[in-house]
C-alpha cells in the first residue's frame, strides 16, 4: 500500500529546484513501540522511493532507499541494466531526509544537493523554562525570548516560549542534517558551518496540524552545490 503522503509548504516551495517536503501520518502499532518505529522507518522509504519514481519516470519499485542507522538515506537503483548510468547518477545527487515524531513522520528530497528534514512534537519539548533557557544557551548559541509572549501574560509566555524553542530546536536539527553533522554544543566554527544552509520552517498540511493547539513543529534545510 502507498503510504498516504502529502506535501509540507515553506517560503519558495513552488520554485523549481527547491526541495519537497511530505508528511505521513504514523498512527500507533499494536505491540511493543519499535513496532511503530519500525512502521514509520517503512513508510518514509517508501513515499521517499514514489516521490522519486514518479519524478524520474521510472517507478518507485526501481529505486531502493537505504536504511543504515545514522545516516542519512541514499536513493540507488533497485537493479543496475546496462544504459543506465546517467539514472544512477542522477540518483546518487539527490539528498534525502527523514525524521520522525510521535504520530508524524517528514521525508525531505532535494535534486540538486544536500537537505535536512526536521520535526519536533511540542509534547517532548522540556516544560521547565529553565531547562529550555539552558538547552538553547549550550546547543544553540542564544536564549530565546519573545517580547510578544511576555505581553501575553504568565500562562501565553510558558506555551509561546516552549513553541519558539521547538521551532528553534527543528531548525538547527535540520541544519545539522543537511551538513552530515551531529549533535553538539554550539561554537563559532559550527555556527559559521551552519551559515552555509538555507533554512526555513515548514508549514504542516492541515490534515497532519491541530490548528487549535498545534502538535508538531517543523523545519527544512538544505544547501546546493556550488557552481
Amino acid at each position: 500500500m502507498k503510504p498516504d503522503a502529502l506535501d509540507c509548504s515553506f517560503e519558495g516551495s513552488a520554485r523549481p529546484g527547491a526541495p519537497r517536503v511530505l508528511a505521513i501520518a504514523i498512527p500507533a502499532q499494536p505491540g511493543p513501540p519499535e513496532a511503530t518505529r519500525a512502521a514509520a522507518r517503512q513508510q518514509a522509504r517508501a513515499a521517499l522511493a514514489e516521490a522519486l519514481g514518479a519524478w524520474l519516470g521510472c517507478g518507485a519499485a526501481a529505486i531502493t532507499i537505504s536504511s543504515e542507522r545514522g545516516q542519512a538515506p541514499k536513493a540507488t537503483l533497485a537493479r543496475a541494466e546496462p544504459g543506465d548510468a546517467a539514472l544512477a547518477a542522477t540518483l546518487a545527487a539527490i539528498g534525502l531526509s527523514i525524521s520522525h515524531a510521535p504520530g508524524l513522520t517528514l521525508v525531505a528530497w532535494h535534486p540538486r544537493g544536500a537537505v535536512g528534514v526536521d520535526v519536533q512534537s511540542l509534547d517532548d519539548a522540556p516544560a521547565d523554562a529553565a531547562e529550555r533557557q539552558r538547552l538553547a544557551a549550550l546547543y544553540l548559541g542564544k536564549h530565546l525570548a519573545s517580547s510578544r509572549a511576555t505581553a501575553l501574560g504568565g500562562q501565553s509566555l510558558t506555551a509561546i516560549t516552549k513553541i519558539a524553542f521547538a521551532r528553534a530546536w527543528a531548525a538547527q536539527e535540520a541544519r545539522l542534517k543537511c551538513l552530515n553533522e551531529p549533535l553538539r554544543e554550539g561554537s563559532p566554527a559550527l555556527a559559521a558551518r551552519l551559515a552555509q544552509c538555507l533554512t526555513l520552517p515548514l508549514a504542516l498540511p492541515a490534515a497532519r496540524a491541530n490548528c487549535d493547539r498545534p502538535v508538531w513543529v517543523a523545519a527544512v534545510a538544505w544547501r546546493a552545490p556550488r557552481p
